[in-house]
């Protein structure tokens, strides 16, 4: 597994000091630290089975829908047995 270097700072000029007003700060704050963590790079391996049912799922929420289907689901014919 690949190890990331998630609270390191370094200031975006890299490392040269230009004057005291153009060099950023390289202080790592609670804001940074959060922002790092949350945006992190995630992997995710799927066995075989869940990548068949995530295809599965995928394809029945991306289908093509028509008017004309629509019109045939609420104008089909209904038996109704007593």
């Amino acid at each position: 597994m690949a190890e990331y270097k998630v609270n390191t700072a370094e200031p975006m000029n890299g490392g040269e000091e230009l004057g005291k007003s153009q060099v950023l700060p390289t202080k790592v704050n609670k804001w940074t630290k959060l922002k790092n963590f949350l945006f992190q790079e995630v992997t995710i391996e799927l066995t075989p089975y869940q990548q068949k049912v995530l295809k599965e799922v995928h394809d029945f929420w991306h289908q093509d829908i028509t008017w004309q289907k629509v019109k045939d689901f609420w104008l089909q014919d209904i038996e109704i047995k007593l």
